[in-house]
This record gives C-alpha cells, sequence and structure tokens, in this order.
C-alpha cells in the first residue's frame, strides 16, 4: 500500500471561495447552436460535443482543475458526458431568456452547485404556463457516480422579486437578468437581479440561499411592454456586475414601444450603478446610453473600463448595424467618454470576459450565421489599443448566436493566485495583481504572517483559512485583497491490501480465472471514514494513478481481469482536488455456486398480466437452501449484466408480468452464486363493475358477480350482505359489492354495484333568452332527453335549444329508459336586434314578437341612451315604432326597451336602429 498526497504538475488551484470558486471554473464554455469553447490552454478551442441548442440563455460550470461539470439553457441540464441529468429536465428557465440562467458553487462545498434561473416574461398565459420568475435549484456532484443529479426537494424553490399583491408585477415576476459576485469577505456570493425599479440581491452562504434579498430602489423604473409576439421588451438586455465587485451596469435594449415615427428599437438605455460587495445595495445611477438598443455589457479585468454592443433599427424596427462602445469609467464624464470602437453587420450580441482576460463578443452577421466569435484582446486599455479582432475566434463549424454563458464575475478578478492545497504540501501564493506596490503584507488566517511577495506556507491542518493580502504603495495601505483558501485533506484509506472478488460466471468459460469486474463495488471499503466525499479512479500500474493528474485515463469500472489474483491501484480522491491516496486492490475470481431454479406467484393486477411480486418471500426461501454462514446479501436482477454490474437492483416489492429474473447471491461480499427465478402472473377472469338503473318499483332484481356459470365452482363469493352466492335478489337500490375468490390460486377481485332507482326531471328554472332556451334540472347530471312541441319527436341530449320561433312552445322531457315524462309549457318573447326605418317594407318598424291576448294590455316603451322616453305603446294593437320622435328621423344608435306584462313581468335590453 502506497499513501501519496503530493502534486505532480504545477497546477494554479484558484479557490475564491472553499475550493470552488476557481477561474477555472470558467474554462470550458457552452452556447448557441451546439458550439462551445476551451480555456484550458493558451488559446480557445472549439468544443463541437455541446448538446445546447439555445439562442440566448446559457451556463457552464467547471470542477478547479478546469473539467467540465455540466451545463444549462436554464430548462435542461446536462452532464459532462452531455446526457441529460437526472431530474435535469423541467427548470423554470426559458433559453430565450438573456441570462436563463447561472451557476454558483456553495460556499463550503466542493461539490454542490445552485443554479438559478429566470424565465422569459411571456404575455400570452395560459393556466398551464405561468411566467415563473426566478428560481433556483441543487446540484449534488456526489450523486449519480459522479456525474451529478438535480435534488428533488430543492428544485425550483422559488425567488420571490415583485409585489405579489400587485396584479401587474405578479404576472411578470422578473427580468431576464442575472449576474453574481463574490461577498467582500471572500467567502459568499451574491445572485443579483432586475424587476421593475428595483435590485434584488440574494447571497448565497455555506447554510444555503438566503431566500430574503436585500432590495435597492432607484430612479429608474421599467415597467413590463409587451410587443405583439408577447414578450416584455423591457426585460430584455445583460446585467453584469465588475469584478472587483464595486460597479453594476445594466442594458435595457427597449423601454417603450415607441411610435409609428420613431420604432420601439430605439427607446433601450444603459445605465450603471454603484455596488456594495458587503451589503447587497445598489445605489447611484448614473445613465450613460439611450436612443438605441443596447444588449451585451462587460467590465474590463481591472474594472476601470465598460464595453457595450447596441444594435441599430430604422424606424420600421429594421436591423441597420450595429456597434461595439467603450467608457471610461474613470472619467469624470462617463457618458462623454464613450467610444466606437466598431460597428459591423453583426446584430448585438452578449459579451463575456473569460479566464486568459480577454472579453469574447456574440453575434452574427445579420442574415447569416455565427460560425466565429469576436474579441477584445487587451480590454483594460483605453481607446482602439484594446486590439478588437472582429469574427476572428473559429468555432469549428458549429454556431453562435447572441447568448455566452456567465459565471461568479469576481472570479476575473486580478489579485492573487495560489497552489498546492493538499494537506502536508507546502502551498505557494504569488501576487497576480496589476496594481504597483512598495511593499506587501500577507495574513494566513491561521495566525502566521509574511512580507515574502511569493511566500511558501505550511497548514498544519486542513480547513478554510482567510488569508488576506495588503499592498502599501507611499506609505498607504490598499484596501486588502481576501480570499477563503480550503486546506483539504486527502481520503483516509485502508492500509492493507484489498481483495476484490467476483464470480467467473460472465463469460464462455468458467474456469479460467478471467471475469469481469465491477471496479466501483470496491470503493466503500478502501477509506476509513466511509461518510467523506471522495471519488475513486483505478489503474494498472502505480506510475499511471500518479501521472494522470485529471484522472482522465482511469481504467474502466466495468473492468475484465488480465489473469487472476491481478494487482491494480486505487487513486482515491477527494472530489475537485488533486488530493489523494493510494491502495493496493487484488482482483480474485472464484467459482460460482448454480442455485438453480425457484418459482414465485402473483395475482394479476386490474387485468394488465402484471403482478406484485414480494421478493423477500424466496430470500428468506434461497437461505434456508445454501445454508451459509456470515452476511449473506441476496439481490435480484432482470438480466445478468445488471447483476455483474450490480445495477438496476430490483426492489422487494416488485412489479413485473410472466418472466424469469436473476438471483444473485453473496457471503461476506464475495460473490456466492447465481440461479434464477421464475415469475408467473395468475390471470383472473375479467369482471367489471357494474351500474343497474331500475325504473320505479320493480324489485326484486337479481345482481349477479359476473363469473362465468361453468366456473363457478372454482370460486368463492362474499358481498358485504353477508351472502356467499354467485349471483342474490335486492329489493332496495344502494351500493352493493362482491369478493370472488380463486379457490385455487387465493387471488380474488372485488366488483362494485350501484342499482340507483331512476329519477323523475325536477325543473329548477327555464332560461329564454335571444330566441333560444335552456333548461336547467336540479338533477341535469342524470340522462336526460329533451324534444319541444313533439312528445313523438326527435329527442336530444342537449338542455338547450336555438333559433326558437317567438310564441307559445311546449318542452317534453324523459329519461333514456322512458320511466319519467315531463311537459312545460313555455313562451318565447322575441325582441329583434336591430332595425332598418328605410321605407324599404323590410324591417321598418321595431316591435316584440311573440306576445298574444293572453298578455293582457302590455306597454312598451322605447328610450334612448340618455333615459329619454321617446315612444311608448301596446304592441298586441300597434305595428311598432318607426324610428321618429316628434316626427324627426332619429339618427343611428342604441336604444333601450322595457316591455310591463301585468302580474308584474318586465323585459328590458337594448336593440340598434340602423340607417
Amino acid at each position: 500500500m502506497l499513501i501519496k498526497t503530493n502534486i505532480f504538475k504545477w497546477c494554479i488551484v484558484i479557490l475564491f471561495t472553499a475550493t470552488v470558486h476557481s477561474q477555472n471554473e470558467s474554462a470550458n464554455w457552452y452556447f448557441g447552436d451546439n458550439a462551445g469553447l476551451n480555456f484550458n490552454s493558451s488559446n480557445p478551442t472549439p468544443l463541437i460535443d455541446g448538446a445546447l441548442n439555445t439562442k440566448e440563455g446559457c451556463a457552464t460550470i467547471s470542477d478547479p482543475l478546469g473539467n467540465l461539470l455540466f451545463y444549462t439553457d436554464g430548462k435542461t441540464v446536462y452532464d459532462r458526458n452531455h446526457n441529460i441529468m437526472p431530474n435535469g429536465t423541467g427548470l423554470m428557465g426559458d433559453s430565450s431568456s438573456t441570462e436563463s440562467a447561472i451557476i454558483i458553487p456553495k460556499p463550503g462545498s466542493s461539490s454542490k452547485f445552485y443554479i438559478f434561473t429566470t424565465d422569459k416574461p411571456s404575455y400570452f398565459l395560459t393556466p398551464n404556463d405561468p411566467i415563473d420568475g426566478l428560481n433556483f435549484s441543487e446540484v449534488d456532484m456526489q450523486l449519480n457516480n459522479g456525474y451529478g443529479d438535480i435534488i428533488v426537494s430543492t428544485k425550483n424553490t422559488h425567488l420571490i422579486t415583485y409585489n405579489p399583491n400587485d396584479a401587474e408585477q405578479n404576472e411578470y415576476k422578473n427580468s431576464e437578468k442575472l449576474t453574481a459576485v463574490s461577498h467582500d469577505n471572500g467567502l459568499d456570493v451574491w445572485v443579483i437581479t432586475q424587476f421593475m425599479n428595483k435590485f434584488y440581491s440574494f447571497l448565497v452562504t455555506p447554510n444555503g440561499v438566503e431566500t430574503s434579498p436585500v432590495v435597492s430602489t432607484v430612479t429608474q423604473t421599467v415597467f413590463p411592454r409587451i410587443n405583439d409576439d408577447g414578450a416584455n421588451i423591457t426585460a430584455i438586455g445583460y446585467l453584469k456586475v465588475s469584478p472587483d465587485g464595486k460597479k453594476i451596469a445594466i442594458a435595457h435594449s427597449s423601454t417603450s414601444l415607441g411610435s409609428p415615427t420613431t420604432g420601439q428599437r430605439k427607446s433601450g438605455k444603459v445605465l450603471i450603478y454603484d455596488f456594495n460587495n458587503s451589503t447587497g445595495y445598489v445605489t447611484n445611477e448614473e445613465l450613460i446610453l439611450d436612443n438605441t438598443y443596447p444588449y451585451g455589457v462587460e467590465f474590463s479585468p481591472n474594472s476601470k473600463i465598460l464595453y457595450v454592443t447596441a444594435s441599430k433599427f430604422d424606424i420600421d424596427n429594421i436591423f441597420i448595424s450595429s456597434d461595439l462602445l467603450q467608457y471610461n469609467l474613470e472619467s469624470n464624464n462617463i457618458p462623454n467618454s464613450k467610444l466606437i470602437i466598431n460597428t459591423s453587420t453583426n446584430v448585438a450580441g452578449a459579451l463575456q470576459l473569460a479566464i486568459d482576460g480577454k472579453i469574447y463578443r456574440a453575434g452574427y452577421v445579420i442574415f447569416g450565421s455565427g460560425t466565429h466569435l469576436s474579441v477584445i484582446n487587451n480590454p483594460n486599455v483605453l481607446s482602439s489599443s484594446c486590439n478588437y479582432s472582429h469574427n476572428s475566434v473559429f468555432l469549428n463549424n458549429k454556431t453562435a448566436q447572441i447568448g455566452l454563458p456567465p459565471f461568479i464575475q469576481s472570479i476575473f478578478k486580478f489579485s492573487f493566485n495560489y497552489e498546492n492545497v493538499c494537506l502536508n504540501e507546502s502551498t505557494h501564493f504569488l501576487i497576480t495583481s496589476e496594481d504597483p506596490y512598495d511593499s506587501v503584507f500577507w495574513d494566513f488566517g491561521d495566525g502566521t504572517t509574511s512580507n515574502l511577495e511569493e511566500p511558501i506556507h505550511n497548514y498544519s491542518q486542513a480547513g478554510i483559512y482567510t488569508v488576506s493580502l495588503t499592498m502599501t504603495i507611499n506609505g498607504i495601505d490598499y484596501e486588502p485583497l481576501i480570499k477563503q483558501v480550503q486546506i483539504v485533506e486527502a481520503p483516509q484509506v485502508i492500509q492493507n491490501e484489498y481483495e476484490l472478488t467476483e464470480c467467473d460466471l460472465y463469460d464462455n468459460n468458467s474456469n479460467d480465472g478471467i471475469t469481469q469486474f465491477n471496479l466501483q463495488s470496491a470503493n466503500p471499503y478502501l477509506v476509513t471514514n466511509s461518510t467523506s466525499n471522495f471519488n475513486v479512479f483505478y489503474y494498472n500500474s502505480l506510475n499511471e494513478a500518479i501521472n494522470d493528474i485529471n484522472n482522465t485515463s482511469a481504467l474502466p469500472n466495468i473492468y475484465e481481469n488480465q489473469f487472476n489474483n491481478e494487482l491494480i491501484y486505487a487513486k482515491v480522491v477527494t472530489p475537485n482536488t488533486n488530493c489523494y491516496n493510494i491502495v493496493n486492490v487484488r482482483l480474485k475470481t472464484t467459482q460460482a455456486i448454480n442455485l438453480g431454479q425457484f418459482y414465485l406467484e402473483s395475482c394479476d393486477i386490474d387485468y394488465t398480466n402484471t403482478g406484485l411480486f414480494n421478493l423477500n418471500e424466496i430470500r428468506n426461501q434461497i437461505l434456508n437452501t445454501v445454508n451459509l454462514q456470515g452476511q449473506i446479501t441476496i439481490n435480484f436482477y432482470e438480466n445478468l449484466d445488471d447483476a455483474y454490474n450490480m445495477t438496476n437492483q430490483l426492489p422487494d416489492s416488485y412489479e413485473a408480468n410472466n418472466s424469469n429474473i436473476i438471483i444473485d447471491i453473496k457471503n461476506n461480499n464475495v460473490c456466492y452464486g447465481t440461479g434464477f427465478l421464475q415469475l408467473t402472473v395468475n390471470d383472473f377472469p375479467y369482471l367489471e363493475n357494474q351500474v343497474i338503473e331500475v325504473c320505479g318499483s320493480n324489485y326484486p332484481i337479481t345482481i349477479d358477480s359476473g363469473i362465468d356459470y361453468n366456473l363457478i365452482n372454482d370460486y368463492s363469493f362474499s358481498w358485504n350482505t353477508n351472502q356467499t352466492t354467485s349471483n342474490i335478489s335486492i329489493t332496495n337500490p344502494g351500493n352493493y359489492s362482491v369478493s370472488v375468490i380463486n379457490n385455487i390460486t387465493n387471488c380474488n377481485k372485488i366488483i362494485n354495484i350501484t342499482v340507483n332507482n331512476i329519477a323523475a326531471p325536477i325543473i329548477q328554472d327555464v332560461i329564454i333568452e335571444d330566441y333560444n332556451i335552456t333548461i336547467l334540472l336540479d338533477n341535469l347530471n342524470e340522462d336526460y332527453l329533451f324534444a319541444i312541441d313533439d312528445p313523438n319527436g326527435n329527442f336530444q341530449s342537449s338542455n338547450y335549444f336555438v333559433n326558437v320561433s317567438p310564441g307559445n312552445h311546449t318542452i317534453y322531457i324523459k329519461d333514456e329508459f322512458n320511466c319519467n315524462n315531463l311537459s312545460i309549457p313555455i313562451k318565447v318573447i322575441g325582441f329583434p336586434k336591430y332595425f332598418t326605418p328605410n321605407n324599404d317594407n323590410i324591417n321598418d318598424f321595431w316591435n316584440v314578437k311573440g306576445l298574444d291576448l293572453n298578455n293582457g294590455n302590455p306597454v312598451l316603451s322605447i328610450y334612448n341612451r340618455f333615459g329619454k322616453l321617446i315612444y311608448s305603446f301596446n304592441p298586441l294593437n300597434n305595428i311598432g315604432w318607426d324610428g321618429t320622435y316628434n316626427n324627426q328621423y332619429l339618427p343611428t344608435d342604441d336604444y333601450w326597451f322595457l316591455l310591463e306584462i301585468p302580474n308584474n313581468e318586465y323585459y328590458s335590453g337594448h336593440f340598434t336602429l340602423k340607417r
């Protein structure tokens, strides 16, 4: 056994919060249509294996060594192998949101991450698709064999960035903007978003996400503005905080819908604010750009220069060109410091700082494709000396759109770095700040200090240390630069060689000592503290284990040994570090025992040819058969591959159809043998629940279980009436049930029989409106049929009649069994919707229809829309109103009527006079 904790390669690990906030977190980018870049070498290299197809929103995270962990478009999460992560769908972001997601490592953890998401505000809502606003989900990289899993209990945890009592705010909830920066304590992280006239700063700490944000109210109020596509145009545009955590910039692509003479895409603004990375507050608003369509914003690494992309459109919102703008944040007049670095036909896309100190620009030539990114090579330099290179970074035929992945901005701040963080190593600190200094003072957080420029320090124990660097020039101390440094102890491992034993069963020759081993099954037995987080990688030789820094050349988890008693080497690593110990593992094969065939039966579930099997029943039977001593484990698998790999182990309560499954038995964690378990589903005659309708008092009736007469002797019956025959006679309606039991298999079904008396229809109301009739019954849920005027005519199931002529009618109602019949006399009174008094003998008069002499002496009064009485008459002996008042033609308009029928019956409404 060999214990080793040294790192054998020069490797700078920059830890902003407990081993997780390093620059190399941003070493891999995935964006656009399957596009990507890798920044682990001196020049970024294209990645062509990405699974994203996103116009805008995306986020990526790597470990401190620059190895990809996972990435997302805000809805779906992909692991490092570009497979969808378990529970990794249905996140509440949207790929068309500007910043749909940002990934935040959990402070103090090397394996947990938070994905913050913002939804796209959409105007056209449905009950199943509300605006989801800001949410976060948690990823645990220790799950799913180290490929990560979304923790279901915290998935899509909602964060409130609006006033729930305000209808408009409650509908839109948030903008499309997210950014993040380290707290000035060097450990926690601020996640910042914006909505209307407020900024919301959420603090992420080792305890999790603080769901109550710091709220800053600013002058600029950006209300939701909805375009023809239903999108909130004011939500579009990037939000970025400066790497030093002192400034914040926001782009509102549009702030109004514009007008026919201006176009909506000329109302955008860029504003900058002060940000306090100690308190989370945003203050001191300053407008630096308006009357354009800005999209991307980004600060230079030294936080002294701001870059903006902005598109220009004509009055019809047709794209003309875009500008890359530069602002000097140290100027006394920042808006006037604006300098156009480039004008092109590229649409304005995202700007994103990278670990190489350069700023990359997304976008594509209008009507073309984004096969390249552009780059600002010297972003800390003013004017054209910033060395902008247009469309110069080739994406190997993958295409960018307008989004790039955001990161915690402070990881790009030049300050100090360190390397060698394993316990018992010498940690090397070095200054990377561009600021001048005369002297330095290091505080290593463990009570020791140094004045050396590049000190070497040895920590006595593992833990998180707050390290500060104070630089002095001309006797004045700079503000200290603070980082959290985690010194990591390699996993504690066993001191002796571990034997991994497997049955020589899984190949064509079961006596050659060669078989397949699931190497990961040895993992729990290699460490002395099984609760600690660790990863294990296996190698054929010690040198291979030591020299494979990134653990990319390890043996596959399913490994076929080269000979019996082969020795391999297990590299037990603390996650996201190069801290490890090595354990010798001996691969031994044994002769497998054939357990033979066992049998288990179950009853059919709901006629699906599927049964629920209790595998624990057969487990006890097998234990009595093999008569072994020690710790015995018996597991069941669907096939030999799963049994060998120890994957997809079947639960004790297992639902299946007729099949054979594998029995796998181990003695003291050593393979002992395998066998087969035959599962048999006992079928059952198909029986249905019954509903019986009885007309009137036609009792007694006979109800039956449904079992075929020829099979009755094979079954037993138990009614809820305590009777035990296949059928019974009843004299009353009610709910009856019978348990039918197979006398051989003991399988049973319970049949429910509902006996109803057919109820007579009970009229609740008759609604007559605009020649349409609706019959309301108290028991309308029953099956009734309706007819009008003809008791022997065509009956309909609908209780609604349309376009019924004015006058007297009769409605007939019956049930489908013709047990109950009912008739209702009704009168339809018609009020025309309009009339046209133009003397063409068509609709020249307005009058009510459907009245007769039985209605006595009704009075019909006509009013104008202001309530003035125009005309009053008896509709039974008058042709109607001719559209005049005092012999003067009245204009086209709506007029109101009131019909009074003796016995206090009133009708009112309005109609239109058309000329």
